[in-house]
């Protein structure tokens, strides 16, 4: 599994919602053994989680995709909207057409039931510090076979970067972490960050699993 290069991080605040008491109680154990990581709070929905961001810094969430889909997506908007928005992250196996619709609800990754256990603290510290993509093959895959009239547009947008952009846009759909783009370009991680957000703006998109989907979606990778 590629989480990219890991660095020293403050301890990561997070929450996770809807996982039930066997499973929640397993997952909350397995991610407090990792010294970069608190789990704050394990709740089942969106009130006892806003009760929770009122009186502490969550800075990423994690939503178990077994719960209802209106209610999962009804909780990534919310969380996508607020005023100090934490990264958000899905774990559980689902449907392109629903995976599709929560990255662009503002999802920062989405971890399949096929990730090893060992694995997850990590992948979701590299998805808050936006250093790992995280689809699965089948979506990748139902993203190649869209429209040709909808890779176009996305083509469009794509060619519209300057080479160091399109560098760093593919990059990001790869996986890589900005450490490894730094190294790769010869740049600082500062410049590194000023691009994925140049990148952003240009192909109109708000995190980097939207910059994955737009390069996939113009046959790039």
């Amino acid at each position: 599994m590629n989480v990219g290069t890991i660095q020293t991080v403050a301890t990561l605040q997070m929450a996770v919602v809807g996982c039930d008491y066997v499973t929640n109680l397993g997952l909350s154990q397995l991610l407090n053994r990792a010294n970069y990581i608190n789990v704050l709070a394990s709740v089942p929905s969106l009130p006892a989680l806003n009760s929770v961001m009122e009186t502490s810094n969550v800075d990423l969430v994690l939503i178990d995709a077994g719960i209802p889909l209106m209610d999962l997506m009804h909780i990534c908007r919310e969380l996508a909207a607020a005023e100090t928005s934490p990264t958000v992250v899905v774990m559980g196996d689902l449907p392109f057409e629903v995976t599709e619709s929560l990255i662009f609800a503002g999802v920062s990754a989405i971890l399949n039931n096929g990730v090893v256990a060992e694995d997850i603290p990590t992948a979701l510290r590299m998805a808050h510090r936006g250093g790992a993509v995280l689809v699965n093959k089948g979506s990748r895959l139902a993203l190649m076979e869209r429209s040709n009239s909808y890779d176009i547009g996305n083509r469009v947008r794509f060619d519209g970067l300057n080479t160091r952009e399109r560098a760093v846009a593919l990059g990001v759909a790869e996986g890589k972490s900005n450490g490894q783009l730094a190294s790769e370009l010869h740049v600082s991680e500062a410049t590194v960050k000023l691009l994925v957000s140049n990148v952003m703006g240009k192909l109109r998109v708000s995190n980097r699993v939207q910059i994955a989907v737009v390069v996939t979606k113009a046959r790039l990778v």
